[in-house]
């Protein structure tokens, strides 16, 4: 079964159930599969076939979901981009899968079109977020565009086209393309096992893995809510917040905008019965104005994406239960290479529960330990990233066994009992308040292209903000001193890095520390970090 047609199968049962919530706007999965059809009938027509790249560099709005759908029912593969990247990355991406057409948000469509030029796609499909709005609201958004330049952007580029107009194109009914077991339908963005931003490839089959685990938590609430807050460009921000919910029946609460230290009470307003989020986003758990909270409507909190320490899992169940949740904090651990959950803390599971542990494998998942590193037996078959085959190697490997086993790139351990440990990652990396994982490598790279910067070494300190969650330092060896040297340097990671990489504080300074080794002692930088 394709993704379109899990989807598709709710809209025949559940026509008037409510499928998505957006700024409060109810869609039904009526007018959802509605909006499906007609958004794959205006692709068809356009000219995207079976096996084309389509790049959606979108935040999560029912029409972004929409089309993703719509894509998979035509045979196009999808790939997400994250919508804070600058538009040369936006671009080395699509280039980079020899995508045919891109959708962007309006909000960028000044700084496409500097680089539209140097893109292979044909179509460039502007959106507002506003489309299903009443007509006054959006005419709004139009007018104003005549002011801010955006309308002038849109016009230089012969590329560009606005959803509206992708609409018109809609006439007849687009055929539905029977997918191979093996092929891949979505690409996501990530920086795998070491930095560099890979695509990562998945079948509908990998992606289903999770949608059928999920049946014991969604099957008997179908008539439940489940809040997106994770945008949908992240792969459990589509897969845990959207697809999965959406197989069974739920409605889906969209909030793409909301504000870290508001995220307690966003959850307390839309009262949804299941949330997803990663462990920084509940830091506010101190802060004293959100004890009052109502969080009764939860029946299952659930956190992935980084480590939880044990007392911060402590104190977010006292937390959860003083709220009226009605149940612990549940952990997943798993990755995008992964298509989402290898581990959870099931509570039902045969296993003591212990705070700390990162759970128990899976239903068809095997986990070993090798050399200290997590590896993961998948029940489907993996295929690795795209156009990247030394990366791919490196990441499937043929074990002893005659299987081929994923190396996370996690350390971790078993306890006596049988519980997966999973104690952070053998490559450095940080991960800021909202989940997004950095390394440092990259931040570094861009550094150094500046000439004015001989080194450059970024180390990550606990966000004040955030105490779960770390913010990068970069220090960086000058030409010359003093503050106009970096003030430069600030400018240049202003412009050049998007805006989740750039650095906390830029400290210019002599010479990088060394180690017995050789090596840049990162200890030694984070103590003058913190210092």
């Amino acid at each position: 079964m394709n993704l379109y047609d899990a989807i598709t199968e709710n809209v025949s049962k559940y026509p008037e159930r409510v499928a998505l919530k957006y700024f409060g706007m109810p869609v039904s999965y009526r007018k959802f599969g509605e909006m499906i059809e007609t958004v794959a009938s205006g692709l068809y027509n356009l000219g995207i076939c079976p096996g084309d790249v389509v790049c959606l560099a979108l935040p999560s709005t029912p029409e972004s979901i929409a089309t993703i759908y719509a894509l998979n029912k035509i045979g196009a593969i999808v790939s997400t981009i994250d919508v804070r990247l600058t538009a040369p990355q936006v671009v080395s991406i699509v280039n980079k899968l020899h995508a045919k057409m891109l959708f962007i948000m309006n909000f960028s469509i000044k700084d496409i079109a500097v680089e539209a030029k140097g893109m292979c796609v044909e179509h460039i499909v502007v959106m507002r977020g506003c489309e299903l709005f009443p007509k006054t609201v959006s005419s709004w958004y139009s007018f104003g565009e005549l002011f801010n330049g955006r309308r002038r952007a849109y016009n230089s580029v012969d590329k560009f086209m606005h959803w509206s107009d992708l609409l018109a194109l809609s006439y007849g009914n687009a055929p539905r393309y029977e997918w191979e077991t093996d092929a891949a339908q979505m690409i996501f963005q990530t920086s795998g096992t070491t930095g560099g931003s890979k695509s990562v490839m998945l079948t509908a089959e990998n992606i289903n893995v999770t949608v059928q685990y999920a049946r014991k938590y969604y099957e008997e609430n179908k008539t439940s809510t489940t809040l997106c807050l994770i945008p949908i460009f992240a792969f459990s921000g589509f897969s845990a917040t959207v697809h999965d919910p959406l197989c069974y029946g739920q409605t889906v609460i969209i909030v793409p905008i909301w504000k870290p230290k508001d995220f307690i009470k966003t959850i307390a307003k839309h009262k949804p019965q299941f949330v997803f989020s990663v462990p920084s986003n509940w830091d506010t758990i101190y802060d004293r104005s959100n004890l009052s909270s109502d969080l009764s409507s939860l029946k299952a909190v659930i956190v992935a994406g980084d480590v939880m320490k044990p007392d911060f899992e402590h104190d977010l169940n006292d937390f959860l239960h003083h709220c009226g949740c009605q149940s612990d904090v549940i952990k997943m651990y798993g990755m995008t290479e992964t298509a989402g959950v290898v581990a959870i803390t099931q509570h039902q599971s045969p296993y003591k529960y212990q705070l700390g542990f990162s759970g128990c494998a899976i239903d068809g998942f095997k986990v070993e330990i090798v050399d200290g590193e997590v590896c993961v037996l998948h029940p489907s078959r993996l295929l690795g990233y795209y156009n990247n085959q030394e990366a791919t190697n490196n990441l499937l490997r043929v074990h002893e066994d005659g299987k081929i086993w994923l190396h996370t790139g996690d350390f971790g351990h078993f306890d006596d009992e049988g519980n997966l440990y999973v104690t952070g990652r053998m490559k450095r990396m940080l991960v800021r308040f909202d989940g997004t994982k950095i390394f440092p490598v990259e931040i570094e790279d861009a550094m150094l292209r500046l000439p004015d910067v001989l080194d450059c070494a970024v180390v990550g300190i606990v966000d004040r903000e955030h105490p779960q969650s770390s913010v990068p330092v970069a220090f960086c060896v000058v030409k010359s001193k003093g503050n106009r040297t970096a003030s430069q340097i600030i400018r240049y990671a202003s412009k050049e890095l998007p805006v989740h990489l750039r650095p906390a504080r830029i400290v210019p300074i002599n010479k990088l520390p060394v180690g017995a080794s050789g090596k840049v002692d990162l200890k030694k930088l984070e103590k003058m970090a913190m210092e």
